[in-house]
């Protein structure tokens, strides 16, 4: 099936995103954090004490239940700071120019043998062979991938590759896919990306060994997903919105005040209002690289 492309040219530059305060008791992960990444990013709250970019949440059908699209990891590390409410951006899970794609796993050091060997051992996962990747990356990766028995493609340095194959329902297939994913998520070894040319894979990372390809999934399975209380592994959905709230710059302490939910968010209405008298608010349309996440 063919996904809807955003029209950009449509969007109301006017009508900024629906930024707001709720309770963490609200929010729902599909996926689980990035402990590599939390760490530092705990660390860095504490030490800077501002919350720059408001992790992006889609309301349910369900009253009071937003599930948490993107920035699970900012989400998590405010929990551990102890807040009880969170800045979030609000969006609509059935808006056509909202898509959910995928990242792709670029792992260091873990080679074919290494996953050959370590997939073997799984209980309801097969290996089968997939055609070769050439280096620059251009052939069809999706294809057979969003076959629903498919777990993942596994390309290798040589462009060899391997499809993981297991069946079940959506919340098995899930608890399959994690157990590939936990063979290197714990380490310091494994990055997201977006692309699959191996020639920049090799450049980017030096000791490049493994790409691994997910298929994307549907807004109705993320829903059936969380609603069954299971999570897709780190870094796997990749969110493309209309608009993104980037830079808002709360402060922690703010967050932490003894005003109500009512009054947080009144005050937060209040600063974005300044902030568009003030002329300090940009929207950009151009794909945008955020080298400080």
């Amino acid at each position: 099936m063919k996904k809807p492309k955003i029209d950009f040219n449509n969007i109301k530059i006017g009508e900024l995103p629906d930024i707001r305060l709720v309770p963490v008791d609200q929010l729902f992960f599909h996926e689980d954090p990035d402990e590599e990444r939390l760490l530092g990013l705990v660390s860095r709250l504490g030490a800077e004490g501002v919350l720059k970019n408001p992790p992006i949440v889609a309301e349910t059908d369900s009253a009071y239940r937003y599930i948490i699209l993107d920035g699970a990891n900012r989400v998590t590390a405010l929990i551990k700071h102890n807040f009880v409410h969170i800045p979030v951006q609000v969006v609509n899970l059935n808006d056509p120019r909202l898509t959910i794609e995928c990242w792709h796993h670029a792992v260091e050091r873990y080679d074919k043998l290494f996953f050959e060997q370590s997939i073997a051992n799984f209980d309801g996962i097969k290996l089968v062979p997939a055609k070769q990747l050439s280096l620059n990356g251009e052939d069809d990766i999706d294809g057979t991938s969003r076959d629903e028995d498919i777990l993942c493609r596994l390309v290798f340095a040589d462009g060899s590759g391997l499809y993981a194959g297991g069946d079940g329902d959506i919340c098995t297939r899930v608890v399959k896919l994690k157990k590939i994913t936990d063979l290197y998520l714990h380490t310091s070894l494994s990055d997201r990306v977006s692309y699959t040319s191996l020639t920049d894979l090799k450049s980017n990372y030096p000791e490049f060994r493994t790409l691994l390809i997910f298929r994307s999934f549907t807004k109705e399975e993320l829903l059936q997903i969380v609603l069954s209380g299971r999570k897709l592994p780190a870094g796997v959905t990749r969110v493309l919105l209309p608009k993104r709230a980037l830079g808002l710059n709360i402060r922690l302490e703010f967050l932490h005040s003894s005003l109500t939910l009512e009054e947080k968010n009144h005050w937060l209405a209040d600063l974005i209002h300044k902030m568009v008298r003030n002329k300090t608010i940009r929207f950009y349309q151009e794909p945008t690289f955020v080298f400080d996440e």
